[in-house]
C-alpha cells in the first residue's frame, strides 16, 4: 500500500526513538551485571565482527566487485546495518546506488533472520543467554537485534542490545580498517592521509556514552525502583514504534533491486557468520 509522503518525516525520526530506548535500556542494568554480560560478549563480537568484515572484502576481490561497494556491504554485514554503511560511504566515495543495494541486503537478511531466529531458538531449547548472544551476534541491523531478541523473550531482547552495543562500539575501527582496505585496493580512489584519531572520533556511537551513563547512575543507586519501571515502559514504546519504522520501510521489492551477486555475497557470508555464531552460544555459553 506504500506510506504517505506527510508521514515520511516520522519514519525519518523513529530510527531516533531506537537508540533512545537503548540508552534508557541502561536502567536495567548495574555495572556489574554489564561487565558479566559484555566481557563475554567483547570477545565474541571482535572475533566475528572483524572476520566477516575481512572475509566480505577478500570475497569481493575475488569476484571483481568494486572496492566501495565491498567496503559498505562488509561494513552493514558486520558492524550495525544501515548506520554502518551510511558511515563508511563518505570514506570510500561510494555512489548513492551502493548505499542502497548494501542497505538492501543488510535489512532483508534482517528481515529473514526475525522470521527464523525466535522459532530456531526455542526448537533448539536455548537459554536466554544463548539465544541472546546468537542474535546479538547473528543479526546485523541493531533495530532487527533487538526484535528478534524480544521476540524470544524479555531477558533475551535485553542481552541481545548489549551484544548489540558491544558490536556498534567498534563502528569507528570497522570505518578506518575498511577505508584503509578499500583505498589499497583502487588506485582511482582519492585516498589522502587517513586521519585514524579524527576518523575514530567521528563515527563513534554518541548513543553508547548515554547508555553507560545510565547504566552508571543505576549502579549508585540513583534510580528509583519506580523510575525503572516507567523507563521499562518508555523503553517498550521506543522500541515499537522503531520496529515499525523498519518494516514500514522495507520492501521485498528491494531484493531484486539489490541485484544477485550482492544478495548472494552477502547473504553467504552472513549465514556463515549466524551458523558460527550459533555453534559458539551452544558450546561457550550457558
Amino acid at each position: 500500500m506504500g506510506v504517505p509522503n506527510f508521514l515520511q518525516p516520522g519514519l525519518r525520526f523513529s530510527t531516533i526513538l531506537t537508540k533512545t530506548g537503548i540508552v534508557i535500556m541502561g536502567a536495567k542494568y548495574s555495572l556489574i551485571g554489564l561487565v558479566t554480560v559484555g566481557g563475554q560478549a567483547l570477545g565474541m563480537i571482535f572475533f566475528f565482527l572483524f572476520m566477516s568484515a575481512v572475509v566480505l572484502m577478500w570475497v569481493g576481490k575475488k569476484i571483481n566487485m568494486s572496492p566501495s561497494l565491498s567496503a559498505c556491504l562488509a561494513a552493514g554485514l558486520s558492524v550495525c546495518g544501515v548506520s554502518a554503511t551510511i558511515a563508511v560511504a563518505p570514506a570510500v566515495n561510494a555512489k548513492k546506488e551502493e548505499m542502497a543495494y548494501s542497505i538492501a541486503v543488510v535489512l532483508m537478511f534482517g528481515l529473514l533472520a526475525l522470521v527464523i531466529f525466535p522459532p530456531l531458538g526455542q526448537w533448539l531449547n536455548l537459554s536466554d543467554a544463548q539465544y541472546g548472544a546468537f542474535a546479538g551476534v547473528g543479526i546485523i541491523n541493531s533495530a532487527q537485534v533487538l526484535a528478534a531478541g524480544f521476540g524470544f523473550s524479555d531477558e533475551a531482547g535485553i542481552i541481545a542490545g548489549v551484544y548489540n552495543i558491544g558490536r556498534v562500539i567498534f563502528l569507528p575501527f570497522i570505518v578506518l580498517m575498511l577505508t584503509i582496505m578499500a583505498c589499497q585496493r583502487e588506485t582511482s580512489l582519492s585516498c589522502e592521509p587517513v586521519n585514524k584519531w579524527q576518523i575514530i572520533v567521528s563515527k563513534f556511537p554518541v548513543f553508547v556514552l548515554g547508555f553507560l551513563t545510565v547504566v552508571l547512575l543505576n549502579t549508585m543507586g540513583m534510580i528509583s525502583e519506580p523510575a525503572v519501571k516507567t523507563a521499562k515502559t518508555f523503553m517498550e514504546w521506543a522500541f515499537l514504534l522503531g520496529f515499525a519504522s523498519i518494516g514500514l520501510t522495507t520492501r521485498l521489492s528491494d531484493l531484486k533491486a539489490a541485484g544477485v551477486s550482492g544478495v548472494v555475497v552477502g547473504f553467504t557470508i552472513a549465514s556463515l557468520k549466524a551458523g558460527l555464531a550459533l555453534l559458539a552460544v551452544l558450546y561457550f555459553i550457558q
